[in-house]
């Protein structure tokens, strides 16, 4: 009981931690990011920078992506952004080939 209350505190510890770095991001304009002309990217820039600044894919791993996108999709869902599956799939699929 103990052990799933301290692992599920550390669980939001870590993600508050890479959702305030999220936040921390630098604006688009001042970023190179890679694919520039992808449809992807034109996705992340869309559905993405709702409630924070544009993340650089090397930001985090593809682990941390898959963990970070998992908190995100509901995160949008609670603020009634639109997005299917497919673009989340295309998001996804950006952020882990393009990670670190």
């Amino acid at each position: 009981m103990l052990l799933s209350y301290l692992v599920r505190f550390l669980k939001q510890m870590l993600c508050l931690v890479m959702v305030l770095g999220m936040v921390s991001c630098v604006s688009v304009s001042h970023q190179n990011m890679p694919e520039e002309d992808s449809v992807e990217l034109g996705l992340l820039k869309k559905k993405c920078t709702h409630c924070h600044g544009l993340p650089h894919p090397k930001r985090h791993s593809r682990d941390e992506w898959e963990y970070l996108l998992t908190l995100m999709t509901k995160r949008m869902n609670e603020k009634n952004i639109s997005y299917t599956k497919d673009e989340m799939i295309q998001i996804k699929s950006y952020l882990q080939r393009n990670a670190r």
